[in-house]
Protein backbone atom coordinates (compact mmCIF):
# COMPACT_ATOMS: atom_id res chain seq x y z
CA UNK A 1 0.00 0.00 0.00
CA UNK A 2 1.40 3.48 -1.13
CA UNK A 3 0.99 6.77 1.27
CA UNK A 4 0.94 9.80 -1.52
CA UNK A 5 2.27 12.56 0.69
CA UNK A 6 1.55 15.97 -1.07
CA UNK A 7 2.40 18.83 0.59
CA UNK A 8 2.55 22.43 -1.00
CA UNK A 9 4.43 24.57 1.96
CA UNK A 10 6.89 22.04 2.67
CA UNK A 11 8.53 23.98 6.11
CA UNK A 12 7.68 24.77 9.72
CA UNK A 13 4.82 22.44 11.22
CA UNK A 14 4.26 20.99 7.66
CA UNK A 15 7.82 19.48 6.72
CA UNK A 16 8.02 18.39 10.36
CA UNK A 17 4.43 16.49 10.09
CA UNK A 18 5.30 14.32 6.96
CA UNK A 19 8.74 14.11 7.57
CA UNK A 20 7.34 12.39 10.59
CA UNK A 21 5.36 10.06 8.23
CA UNK A 22 8.18 9.16 5.86
CA UNK A 23 9.83 8.26 9.33
CA UNK A 24 7.01 6.07 10.92
CA UNK A 25 5.54 4.76 7.73
CA UNK A 26 6.52 2.31 4.87
CA UNK A 27 6.28 2.85 1.25
CA UNK A 28 5.69 6.72 1.39
CA UNK A 29 6.15 8.93 -1.76
CA UNK A 30 6.69 12.58 -1.36
CA UNK A 31 6.19 15.73 -3.68
CA UNK A 32 6.89 18.80 -2.43
CA UNK A 33 6.83 22.58 -3.17
CA UNK A 34 9.05 25.15 -1.00
CA UNK A 35 7.97 26.83 1.62
CA UNK A 36 7.26 30.54 0.70
CA UNK A 37 4.67 32.93 -0.54
CA UNK A 38 1.49 30.86 0.52
CA UNK A 39 -0.72 32.55 -1.06
CA UNK A 40 0.70 31.38 -4.29
CA UNK A 41 0.75 27.78 -3.17
CA UNK A 42 -2.97 27.75 -2.29
CA UNK A 43 -3.63 29.19 -5.79
CA UNK A 44 -1.92 27.25 -7.56
CA UNK A 45 -0.07 24.23 -6.32
CA UNK A 46 -2.87 21.38 -7.85
CA UNK A 47 -1.94 22.60 -11.17
CA UNK A 48 1.64 21.92 -10.31
CA UNK A 49 1.34 18.90 -8.65
CA UNK A 50 -1.46 17.30 -11.56
CA UNK A 51 1.90 17.56 -13.94
CA UNK A 52 4.23 16.62 -11.80
CA UNK A 53 2.95 13.57 -10.02
CA UNK A 54 3.47 10.78 -12.12
CA UNK A 55 0.57 8.49 -12.55
CA UNK A 56 1.19 5.04 -10.16
CA UNK A 57 -0.96 2.28 -9.46
CA UNK A 58 1.09 1.78 -6.33
CA UNK A 59 -0.93 5.11 -4.69
CA UNK A 60 -3.67 3.80 -2.49
CA UNK A 61 -3.95 7.00 -0.11
CA UNK A 62 -3.47 10.81 -0.81
CA UNK A 63 -2.47 12.86 2.16
CA UNK A 64 -2.21 16.94 1.82
CA UNK A 65 -2.00 19.37 3.69
CA UNK A 66 -4.94 22.32 3.34
CA UNK A 67 -2.84 24.55 1.58
CA UNK A 68 -3.38 22.81 -1.51
CA UNK A 69 -6.63 22.78 -3.47
CA UNK A 70 -7.63 19.00 -3.16
CA UNK A 71 -10.87 20.02 -5.27
CA UNK A 72 -9.07 21.37 -8.08
CA UNK A 73 -6.25 18.15 -7.55
CA UNK A 74 -8.68 15.40 -7.87
CA UNK A 75 -10.65 16.99 -11.07
CA UNK A 76 -7.32 17.84 -13.02
CA UNK A 77 -5.89 14.09 -11.89
CA UNK A 78 -9.15 11.74 -11.97
CA UNK A 79 -6.63 8.85 -10.88
CA UNK A 80 -5.57 11.00 -7.84
CA UNK A 81 -9.43 11.98 -7.37
CA UNK A 82 -10.15 7.99 -6.72
CA UNK A 83 -7.78 7.60 -3.70
CA UNK A 84 -8.50 7.75 -0.36
CA UNK A 85 -7.88 11.58 0.41
CA UNK A 86 -7.08 12.75 4.14
CA UNK A 87 -7.17 16.52 4.25
CA UNK A 88 -4.70 17.64 7.08
CA UNK A 89 -5.77 21.08 8.42
CA UNK A 90 -2.72 22.69 10.56
CA UNK A 91 -4.46 26.17 10.44
CA UNK A 92 -7.70 27.09 8.83
CA UNK A 93 -8.75 30.51 6.36
CA UNK A 94 -12.04 30.88 8.03
CA UNK A 95 -10.80 31.93 11.32
CA UNK A 96 -7.36 32.88 10.66
CA UNK A 97 -6.03 36.67 11.52
CA UNK A 98 -6.19 39.04 9.36
CA UNK A 99 -6.34 43.09 9.90
CA UNK A 100 -9.82 43.81 9.16
CA UNK A 101 -12.62 41.62 7.98
CA UNK A 102 -12.38 43.45 4.71
CA UNK A 103 -8.95 41.97 3.81
CA UNK A 104 -9.88 37.96 4.33
CA UNK A 105 -9.67 36.75 0.85
CA UNK A 106 -13.15 34.62 0.27
CA UNK A 107 -11.13 32.40 -2.05
CA UNK A 108 -8.87 30.73 0.49
CA UNK A 109 -11.50 29.99 2.64
CA UNK A 110 -14.00 28.47 0.20
CA UNK A 111 -11.12 26.18 -1.34
CA UNK A 112 -10.69 24.22 1.88
CA UNK A 113 -14.41 24.24 2.67
CA UNK A 114 -14.46 22.23 -1.23
CA UNK A 115 -11.20 20.27 -0.28
CA UNK A 116 -13.12 19.31 3.23
CA UNK A 117 -16.21 17.89 0.75
CA UNK A 118 -13.67 16.09 -1.68
CA UNK A 119 -11.84 14.51 1.17
CA UNK A 120 -12.55 11.20 2.62
CA UNK A 121 -10.89 12.11 6.24
CA UNK A 122 -10.47 15.72 7.13
CA UNK A 123 -7.89 15.74 10.55
CA UNK A 124 -7.21 19.03 12.46
CA UNK A 125 -4.34 19.64 15.27
CA UNK A 126 -6.79 20.49 17.80
CA UNK A 127 -10.30 21.18 18.94
CA UNK A 128 -9.70 24.24 18.60
CA UNK A 129 -8.85 24.33 14.89
CA UNK A 130 -11.78 21.91 14.16
CA UNK A 131 -14.78 23.38 16.09
CA UNK A 132 -13.72 27.18 14.66
CA UNK A 133 -13.43 26.04 11.04
CA UNK A 134 -16.52 24.01 11.21
CA UNK A 135 -18.71 26.22 13.04
CA UNK A 136 -17.35 29.31 10.90
CA UNK A 137 -18.79 27.32 7.56
CA UNK A 138 -22.46 28.80 7.78
CA UNK A 139 -21.24 32.46 8.69
CA UNK A 140 -18.78 32.42 6.01
CA UNK A 141 -21.13 31.13 3.42
CA UNK A 142 -23.34 34.08 3.75
CA UNK A 143 -21.25 36.28 1.86
CA UNK A 144 -22.03 34.42 -1.14
CA UNK A 145 -24.64 37.19 -2.15
CA UNK A 146 -27.41 34.23 -3.48
CA UNK A 147 -27.68 31.05 -4.15
CA UNK A 148 -25.85 29.95 -1.05
CA UNK A 149 -24.86 26.21 -0.44
CA UNK A 150 -26.28 24.74 2.65
CA UNK A 151 -25.92 22.30 5.56
CA UNK A 152 -21.71 21.95 4.73
CA UNK A 153 -20.65 21.41 8.11
CA UNK A 154 -23.13 18.30 8.90
CA UNK A 155 -21.97 16.81 5.88
CA UNK A 156 -18.11 17.70 6.83
CA UNK A 157 -18.31 17.31 10.20
CA UNK A 158 -19.19 13.18 10.39
CA UNK A 159 -15.10 13.16 8.08
CA UNK A 160 -13.30 15.11 11.19
CA UNK A 161 -11.07 14.09 13.36
CA UNK A 162 -8.25 15.63 16.00
CA UNK A 163 -4.70 14.44 16.26
CA UNK A 164 -2.17 16.60 17.75
CA UNK A 165 0.79 17.85 16.50
CA UNK A 166 3.83 18.30 16.93
CA UNK A 167 3.44 15.34 19.41
CA UNK A 168 4.26 11.95 18.66
CA UNK A 169 0.85 10.21 16.82
CA UNK A 170 0.34 7.11 18.42
CA UNK A 171 -0.03 3.99 16.08
CA UNK A 172 0.76 5.85 12.96
CA UNK A 173 1.13 2.73 11.45
CA UNK A 174 -2.44 2.22 11.39
CA UNK A 175 -3.02 4.73 8.74
CA UNK A 176 -1.95 2.48 6.33
CA UNK A 177 -2.85 -0.37 7.83
CA UNK A 178 -7.07 0.42 8.42
CA UNK A 179 -7.01 3.37 6.27
CA UNK A 180 -8.34 5.79 9.28
CA UNK A 181 -6.39 7.85 11.75
CA UNK A 182 -6.84 7.09 15.68
CA UNK A 183 -9.04 9.50 17.44
CA UNK A 184 -6.65 11.51 20.06
CA UNK A 185 -8.65 14.16 22.33
CA UNK A 186 -6.41 14.67 25.52
CA UNK A 187 -8.07 15.42 28.61
CA UNK A 188 -7.85 19.07 29.85
CA UNK A 189 -7.84 20.89 32.78
CA UNK A 190 -11.27 22.55 32.56
CA UNK A 191 -9.83 26.21 32.41
CA UNK A 192 -7.19 25.38 29.55
CA UNK A 193 -7.38 27.06 26.54
CA UNK A 194 -6.32 25.18 23.35
CA UNK A 195 -5.15 26.83 20.31
CA UNK A 196 -3.51 26.28 17.22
Amino acid sequence: MSLLIIEAFYGGSHKQLVDLLQEELEDCVLYTLPAKKWHWRARTSALYFSQNVPISEQYRILFASSVLNLTELAALRPDLGKLKKILYFHENQLVYPVKKCQERDFQYGYNQILSCLVADVVVFNSIFNMESFLTSIGKFMKLIPDHRPKDLESTIRPKCQVIYFPIMFPDVSRLACCLRWPLVVPVLPPDSKVSY
